[in-house]
């Protein structure tokens, strides 16, 4: 029965995670001006192009002040930045 708990916790918070760090980004010009340095330093000329893209798609959801899209797009735009 403990295992199964065990078993069901594990699995929890590996698919909870992506949830609870969305939650943690902020939408606003600061955030962006980080996510903007953050970004050029990215040496993976694939990675960086991809989160360049979301960069520019969050800027556009922050203007229109979608901020539901806008830290989605930031999330994506900071997975170019961790190593695989």
């Amino acid at each position: 029965m403990l295992k199964k708990m065990l078993v069901a916790a594990a699995i929890a918070a590996a698919f909870g995670s992506p949830a609870f760090a969305q939650a943690d980004i902020v939408c606003d010009q600061a955030g962006m001006t980080k996510l903007e340095t953050d970004v050029g330093q990215i040496t993976d000329s694939g990675r960086k192009e991809m989160a360049q893209k979301e960069l520019a798609m969050a800027k556009e959801a922050l203007t229109a002040n979608d901020q539901d899209k806008c830290k989605t797009h930031m999330t994506n735009a900071m997975k170019g930045k961790d190593p695989m």
